[in-house]
């Protein structure tokens, strides 16, 4: 291995994600009790990040033509919701850097998820609610005590 193999290894293990990936009755029920979150919407949001992130809060996915990345639990996109700290020109809409939504504390990633909501008037932001998500049900949900 060249010394550039091996500084690209090292930089990739120094940086440490601190990430879970949830059941869909955990999420819920962190949504609903610590996050404000109507429990009536509860499978709408539980839907929704299972569909963008398989419920993995450090998912990261590069996009088509390789202009914006989707980050996190939500899958909240650098081009518009935040900042990916690489130079790239972005809008930036909910004030964070990119790297906030791949951790545990998913507080501001409901924050960003609330205001994009009020913003386009529901979850029409989102292509994986709208292709799997906007038919589901409470019963997304049965068995889970939230």
């Amino acid at each position: 291995m060249g010394p550039t193999v091996i500084l690209s290894l090292l930089a990739v293990t120094a940086v440490t994600v601190d990430g879970k990936i949830y059941t869909k009755c955990e999420l819920a029920t962190e949504l609903v009790s610590q996050h404000g979150v109507n429990r009536n919407e509860a499978h709408d949001w539980v839907c929704m990040a299972f569909t963008e992130s398989t419920l993995n809060t450090t998912a990261v996915n590069i996009n088509r033509g390789r202009t914006s990345s989707d980050y996190g639990l939500f899958q909240i996109n650098s081009k518009w919701n935040c900042d990916p700290g690489d130079g790239r020109k972005t809008y930036n809409g909910c004030q964070h850097p990119c790297s906030d939504y791949l951790n545990t504390d998913i507080g501001d990633d409901v924050q960003c998820i609330q205001q994009l909501r009020r913003e386009h008037g529901g979850w029409g932001f989102s292509y994986g609610y709208r292709a799997k998500c906007s038919s589901v049900t409470s019963s997304y949900l049965n068995g889970c005590n939230y």
